[in-house]
């Protein structure tokens, strides 16, 4: 399953921790946890298109006449402007032989231009038939197919307060035992406190917002069929309170 990481940003400050340490005063260390998942709503296409001959010009404007068909493509599917990326484009020698990777020899026998897309799809139902048309133009090599949400910072905001209500209940149920209470907070933060990491783990450690999603085709391209796999989203929290005796 692919993953990729997306950055939380704490909601309080963290200038208490940063200019005095630790607390000079009893407090417990809670980290909470958090996941939701939730169906694909959304899926980013990545591809090349790639146009090879021993004439660089002409791979060049091969590419480029078929990068407008699939402008064209996407106009026509009602993907937007601000949904479709192709801003980079390469050209690369091909060699006569090849005797092993990274190492060419031998006369250049051509040419192969690449240009690059990232195309955001939000209509699930269409992407499927998307890829095909895709494919049907030369040329076109996928690299991925990567589920998403829509409403992605919505749902960060959803997981980390129910990250955060989850480390309160948990300092509780320990306080609780203890004849404790929780007075305040004195930090927040979506990353390991390394202070207090190191003294009781020995190492330090970095947590962040994991989102992760894929896709799973059934049987070969031709049969157009997909089948997307829920996104999942998991938050930890860690959570600095001070503490003193119940009454």
């Amino acid at each position: 399953m692919k993953k990729f990481v997306l950055l939380a940003l704490a909601s309080l400050p963290l200038s208490l921790l940063a200019q005095g340490g630790l607390p000079d005063k009893p407090y417990i260390y809670v980290e909470g946890r958090a996941e939701i998942e939730k169906p694909a709503d959304m899926v980013t296409l990545r591809f090349d298109l790639v146009a090879r001959n021993p004439d660089q010009s002409k791979a060049n404007q091969e590419v480029q006449a078929k990068a407008n068909k699939i402008f064209a493509l996407l106009t026509e599917r009602k993907i937007a402007q601000n949904d479709v990326i192709a801003a980079d484009l390469k050209s690369e020698p091909l060699y006569e032989k090849q005797e092993q990777i990274g190492r060419q020899e031998g006369k250049i026998v051509g040419y192969a231009v690449t240009r690059s897309f990232t195309v955001k799809v939000r209509d699930v139902a269409a992407f499927a038939k998307i890829v095909d048309e895709l494919l049907a133009i030369g040329g076109t090599e996928f690299t991925g197919i990567e589920t998403g949400l829509l409403k992605e910072k919505e749902v960060r905001d959803q997981i980390f307060e129910k990250s955060l209500a989850d480390a309160r209940e948990r300092a509780e149920k320990t306080l609780n035992t203890m004849s404790m209470k929780i007075d305040g907070v004195f930090g927040v933060s979506p990353v390991a406190f390394p202070e207090i990491r190191s003294q009781i783990f020995g190492q330090d450690s970095t947590e962040r917002v994991i989102v992760t999603g894929s896709y799973i085709s059934t049987g070969d391209m031709a049969s157009s069929q997909y089948r997307l796999a829920p996104v999942s989203v998991s938050q930890r929290v860690h959570v600095i309170y001070l503490i003193s005796p119940a009454k």
